[in-house]
């Protein structure tokens, strides 16, 4: 019998294992070398150039990058991102989805935006693998869709073999005729601060309709979508191959499904696993959801595979949640208030940041009923947890899925 043994000396834990490739938006360099530990550079600038069409226009970026460089971490790392703002204006980090703690949140009601020339370090440890994503959240319907926003990988402690790599971050932006971005105004046909701002065409990872060109070196790749628009739910699909879901907002679902066309909220995720036969084309089609407003253009990338078939990846099944016994409830009504430049939006009767706080007790199984009165679309997403999706119109769902952002249609009831 031959026994292999990896060794090491020098130190007293063993090496940091790198994070697999991740094809899309190029990943940031963890500049640590040390195990359970790594550390990232953003500067977030603006820069004016050719981005949409042949004419100039202001993009920000995080390291010059548009989407922001892909971050990368194994679950249980404690994560270090060193920011600069050199934008001329105040803004934060918001990272989306991760139930880290609220001081590093970057939500502007507990931590002071960064001021331009200013930095700040972001320090937290991520508890679980998914997909997730980064963007401000101060002035988020100008400084999103100028281009700050960014992919956030959290691998698990061990790879799972067979399967590669792949982000797609869909979103939309409404552009003039020349290819520019459009004017950013508080008040018009597209915007308010309050109300989002609703996009001409569809972007695929920062490109127009044409879409990015790519191969496959895996015959089984997961792909991880983000919507990152500002107020458009969008519908993924994809055409060729075999497909099926095996996550969602919270990481792996227990179950895999057999589907290839999801309507994703305002910040929702859904993980594909893909699998093609060598030379076949597979194709993300991005376009407006069920409860889109307007009518973008729809996108689309294609991705050439050089390998396959095979057998669908063995993912690690997470825990099976039991459904508890509730013991506390809140409903929130959203509402709308005024017409024209005057309409206010309200949350169980208050305008955002002028209600009352809910006090709820921790740790204990909780009930949010949300209800629409507005007759208007919108996503919930909360910070810092999970739940799960129970009922929609008084019908029971079985979903066991982990989410924080759900889609709150016209008048419904989720």
């Amino acid at each position: 019998m031959m026994v292999v043994l990896a060794l090491w000396s020098g130190c007293s834990e063993p090496p940091a294992r790198p994070p697999p490739d991740i094809a899309g938006p190029p990943p940031a360099p963890d500049l640590d070398p040390a195990p359970g530990r790594v550390v990232f550079d953003l500067v977030a600038s603006a820069v004016v150039q050719p981005m949409y069409g042949d004419a100039d226009t202001e993009v920000w970026s995080y390291n010059g990058q548009v989407p922001g460089p892909t971050l990368q971490a194994r679950v249980g790392d404690e994560v270090v991102i060193n920011f600069v703002n050199d934008l001329a204006e105040p803004t934060t980090i918001h990272w989306h989805g991760l139930r880290i703690s609220d001081q590093m949140d970057g939500v502007p009601a507990i931590q002071d935006p960064v001021k331009p020339g200013e930095a700040f370090t972001y320090r937290f440890t991520v508890p679980e693998a998914g997909t997730f994503w980064y963007h401000p959240h101060v002035r988020g319907f100008e400084q999103v869709e100028r281009g700050l926003y960014g992919a956030f990988v959290v691998h698990p402690a061990q790879d799972v073999p067979g399967a590669g790599e792949r982000v797609f971050l869909v979103d939309d932006v409404l552009l003039a005729e020349n290819g520019a971005l459009a004017p950013f105004r508080l008040v018009d046909d597209h915007v308010t601060q309050s109300h989002g701002r609703i996009g001409t065409d569809i972007l695929i990872n920062g490109q127009l309709a044409s879409g990015p060109r790519s191969s496959a070196s895996s015959a089984n790749e997961r792909w991880r979508v983000v919507n990152t628009s500002n107020a458009s739910p969008l519908r993924v699909s994809i055409e060729g191959g075999q497909t099926r879901i095996i996550g969602r907002d919270g990481g792996l679902i227990p179950v895999a499904r057999n589907s290839s066309v999801v309507d994703l909220p305002v910040g929702g995720r859904v993980d594909f696993e893909v699998r093609g036969e060598n030379g076949e084309t597979v194709s993300l089609v991005v376009g407006p959801a069920r409860l889109a407003v307007g009518e973008p253009s729809s996108a689309r990338a294609d991705v050439q595979w050089m390998a396959g078939p095979s057998a669908w990846v063995r993912w690690p099944a997470p825990e099976p949640q039991a459904r508890l016994e509730v013991e506390q409830e809140v409903t929130l009504t959203f509402d709308r208030a005024g017409g024209g430049t005057d309409r206010t939006w309200t949350i169980n009767g208050a305008e955002w940041g002028r209600h009352a706080p809910i006090d709820l007790r921790g740790g204990v199984p909780t009930r949010v009923v949300l209800k629409d009165e507005s007759s208007a679309p919108h996503p919930f997403h909360l910070h810092g947890q999970f739940f799960r999706v129970v009922a929609r119109n008084s019908q029971s769902l079985q979903d066991d899925a982990a989410y924080d952002t759900v889609m709150l249609g016209p008048d419904e009831e989720v």
